[in-house]
């Protein structure tokens, strides 16, 4: 059975990444869909993480993907969604884990969506203060529609 392609590439990922996420999907085929966590480039970075990864899966791949250390790098954070809404970190400089309701992830295309992160502001009036940022995801990878005759 031949491996399963993008079906929508993520135009933008670089092709190691888009190289990394096939290597990923070889070792996990329970994944059903890999995102790209946008961040501004005029922006300073939180993490040393130069790519942020955000899969849909379940808690086995989660526990899998932690155990698969060929597969860390140091430049991606990998997030795995494992229930619809729950998020951990599989890898990564920062032990994340959260909610997407938290996040007010909103998915407004097949293909694309937007979600909310929290940080510290850095300076004038609200330095100290949190901040929410709308920030934006895309597919890099999702399997394909079953279709049903």
């Amino acid at each position: 059975m031949p491996f399963p392609t993008v079906e929508t590439p993520l135009q933008s990922a670089p092709a190691d990444i888009t190289a990394f996420v096939s290597l990923v999907l070889v070792s996990c085929l329970e994944i059903r869909s890999v995102w790209s966590m946008d961040h501004c480039p005029d922006e300073p970075r939180l993490t040393p993480a130069q790519y942020e990864l955000l899969a849909f899966a379940d808690a086995s791949t989660l526990e899998r993907l932690r155990r698969y250390e060929h597969l860390h790098r140091a430049d991606v954070e990998f997030l795995v969604v494992v229930d619809g809404d729950l998020f951990e970190s599989a890898w990564g400089p920062r032990k994340l884990s959260g909610s997407l309701a938290r996040w007010a992830w909103r998915q407004i295309s097949p293909h694309e969506a937007y979600y909310d992160e929290s940080r510290w502001a850095q300076c004038g009036g609200d330095a100290g203060a949190v901040v929410r940022v709308r920030r934006k995801a895309c597919v890099v990878w999702q399997r394909p529609a079953v279709s049903v005759h």
